[in-house]
């Protein structure tokens, strides 16, 4: 299956949520950010294993219901902005999401 790739635009200061839905019942996703679909990657969640990296940053959190696990940003920074977050499904073995994120001046 071929990968997805998906646009948002916020603006400073709002909340940004990134839906990965899963088809298997237990299996968790790997969220990581990244400048382009092909370069390093920095980690922000990893399932059962934890946050890393990203994941540190209390903004960053990752809403595991009804088969979908979500990447949540708060309070998004133009830091945070012209990067994709990359969603691996199933353990990181499934269907991989792309999210491109623009952040734009104040709310």
């Amino acid at each position: 299956m071929p990968d997805a790739y998906y646009y948002r635009a916020a603006k400073v200061g709002q909340t940004v949520k990134f839906p990965c839905p899963s088809k298997l019942l237990y299996e968790d996703v790997l969220w990581s950010r990244l400048r382009t679909p092909v370069s390093e990657e920095t980690e922000i969640y990893a399932g059962e294993f934890g946050h890393s990296e990203l994941g540190l940053d209390r903004r960053f959190t990752a809403l595991d219901k009804n088969h979908s696990h979500t990447l949540v940003i708060y309070n998004v920074t133009l830091d945070d902005s012209q990067y994709y977050y990359k969603c691996i499904e199933d353990s990181g073995i499934g269907r991989t999401r792309y999210y491109y994120l623009t952040v734009e001046g104040q709310c």
